[in-house]
């Protein structure tokens, strides 16, 4: 007897020993129920800039339009996940608002050009179920704690420490839309897997549009979190920064390219700091909608 695929559900290599767990299923394949996924806090403070309209543009794929020259850049903590039996992770995202003309439709929503986590269980899961551009970094669980005024924090790999991010003045405001912080519209991911070939003439396996977006005619949120009755508030600060740090081939040897090209988009003008923290129901924050979104 040989191993067999079951149908509906999900696998990660190595596949011979079954379904694959993560936030998305259990063991056996089964979704996760709500009362099986207890209840994540998160916190998530983004801060936007303006930059150059010519450079952002270089870095879009076929199909995508540049909205506005801003970059938001997000550092988060998931903390208390059911499918990391308690265990949570930071991470620093990077999105620029864009629009994407599909085959049967137009999209509007942020872009994620880079997204760092400090989970490889995570990275993994998020890389090939979903589409997610995810890398590896160390991003210490500091406490982003908004009473003080103030929050800091960063990332690093191979002890270089390659972002940096700051605000103050922080004061809690009231709570108009419960949603991620960001461009509007909804997250868009561009998903690429390399066809394995000599050298690289294997091309691509994927290499297409992935979002949460309702479908042309459908009337439903294009949020890949689902807050409903998540306890949601919201912080302003007075200003804020950020600070990315180039990084050498021997501090970084596999991921100074993505660094450097991050950091060479230079920031004009800072245009708002914000934070939010947020407890919902563990599969509120599984990511379980995303779909492909044929190009046109």
């Amino acid at each position: 007897m040989t191993f067999e695929f079951k149908s509906n559900v999900r696998y990660r290599m190595p596949v011979v020993f079954g379904p694959a767990p993560g936030p998305r299923q259990k063991t056996d394949g089964t979704p996760w129920t709500a009362e099986e996924s207890g209840t994540a806090n998160v916190q998530w403070a983004t801060i936007a800039y303006r930059s150059d309209r010519a450079r952002l543009e270089a870095l879009l794929p076929a199909g995508f339009q540049l909205t506005a020259p801003e970059v938001h850049v997000t550092l988060g903590f998931f903390r208390d996940l059911y499918w990391l039996a308690g265990r949570g992770y930071g991470i620093v995202n990077v999105e620029v608002p864009v629009t994407y003309d599909g085959k049967d439709q137009r999209i509007e929503g942020a872009l994620c050009l880079v997204l760092w986590e400090g989970r490889p269980d995570a990275i993994t899961t998020g890389r090939e179920e979903l589409g997610f551009p995810k890398l590896f970094a160390d991003i210490p669980d500091v406490r982003l704690r908004p009473e003080t005024g103030r929050l800091s924090g960063q990332a690093s790999w191979f002890d270089h420490t390659f972002f940096e991010l700051e605000m103050h003045g922080l004061e809690e405001v009231e709570v108009q839309e419960k949603r991620l912080l960001g461009p509007k519209g909804g997250p868009i991911f561009y998903k690429y897997m390399p066809r394995t070939g000599p050298f690289g003439s294997g091309g691509s396996d994927v290499s297409y549009v992935t979002c949460s977006h309702p479908r042309a005619g459908e009337e439903s949120s294009a949020q890949t979190i689902r807050f409903g009755d998540a306890t949601y508030r919201k912080w302003r600060a007075t200003g804020g920064s950020v600070q990315w740090n180039p990084a050498s081939f021997e501090q970084l040897p596999t991921t100074h390219h993505v660094v450097n090209g991050v950091a060479g988009l230079p920031i004009l003008e800072y245009l708002s700091a914000e934070m939010i923290e947020f407890s919902a129901p563990g599969v509120a924050v599984a990511t379980n909608g995303l779909r492909v979104l044929e190009p046109a």
